[in-house]
């Protein structure tokens, strides 16, 4: 290794101790073991001759030495960033990798129609797809593409509006079946969401409408909340083009004005003329408008409220 490089991974290893907070959130980071990032923390600070953390109940805070090389070391990888980004960004050939990131009911119940469509178009270019419940850095090239539902997509990308969800109060019938009463929802158990997706508008209005109401089971996935469901385990939201699949499932409310989450296809101003993502946003369009995703059909489950 040389020399250049040992400093370039030196801020790298203070950037991700600061950003993770620890030596358990760098080693998530830079993907190495706990041990390997102490001794290499160790002998850089030995080798510099000064403290760069303060190590307390709290975890790792920079000392000032360490804080002023962390802001070098974000300084620097922003600028590669930048520079690959608009280097990837003219590449206008119909082949070569697209990586997509996306969440689990995505991946699962809608991308491999557009996937399949869009490899009998272009067999050249192949996929990697990320999923996260957790919106991937574009900035950082983490992806090429994004494809989330969000009512609020981040200011610094460019995509377009596909489609919108819209989602009902949804309960298995054999677990309605418990209750003499269900028409006060706040007297059943709920499905809910982690605090990771908590802001999203269906959890925010159940927790300002039934503040009080019993949330035994909490999701970060929106197929884990539907197998919960199905499983008699409380009631939830779910997209109606979701809670459709499944016969068992009963609509208990369902406000159309209100209770929607848009799908969004997603990219780097950097990287939107690239061929390759023009013609995958292109394709997703055409594939997912033959879908009804919107609205309870005739194929439903019945709508109680």
């Amino acid at each position: 290794m040389t020399e250049q490089t040992q400093n370039w991974e030196d801020l790298r290893l203070i950037l991700a101790i600061t950003q993770g907070r620890g030596l358990s959130g760098a080693s998530r980071i830079l993907g190495l073991h706990h041990a390997t990032v102490l001794r290499r923390l160790n002998l850089f600070e030995a080798r510099m001759g000064v403290v760069l953390f303060h190590r307390g109940a709290r975890g790792y805070e920079p000392t000032d030495s360490g804080a002023e090389l962390a802001r070098m070391a974000q300084s620097i990888d922003q600028s590669v960033q930048d520079t690959y980004r608009r280097l990837a960004g003219q590449d206008l050939r119909l082949s070569g990798t697209v990586r997509l990131a996306t969440s689990d009911f995505i991946a699962q119940s809608l991308l491999n129609p557009v996937l399949r469509e869009f490899h009998n178009r272009h067999p050249s270019i192949e996929f990697e797809v990320a999923i996260s419940p957790q919106m991937a850095s574009l900035t950082k090239r983490d992806a090429d593409v994004a494809f989330r539902a969000a009512n609020a997509p981040p200011d610094n990308l460019v995509g377009s509006k596909i489609a919108e969800l819209r989602y009902g109060i949804y309960g298995h019938a054999a677990f309605l079946a418990q209750h003499a009463d269900t028409s006060d929802l706040q007297r059943l158990a709920w499905v809910g969401d982690d605090q990771s997706i908590a802001h999203v508008t269906t959890n925010t209005w159940r927790m300002r409408e039934f503040p009080n109401a019993r949330v035994p089971h909490r999701y970060d996935s929106l197929l884990g909340k539907f197998s919960a469901i199905k499983n008699q385990m409380g009631i939830g939201f779910l997209p109606h083009f979701l809670a459709r699949t499944h016969p068992d499932l009963i609509c208990l409310r369902s406000n159309p004005a209100q209770w929607t989450l848009d799908l969004w296809l997603l990219t780097h101003p950097d990287l939107q003329h690239m061929n390759r993502i023009k013609a995958f946003m292109k394709c997703s369009h055409e594939v997912l408008s033959q879908l009804n995703l919107s609205d309870i059909d005739e194929h439903s489950a019945p709508l109680l409220f």
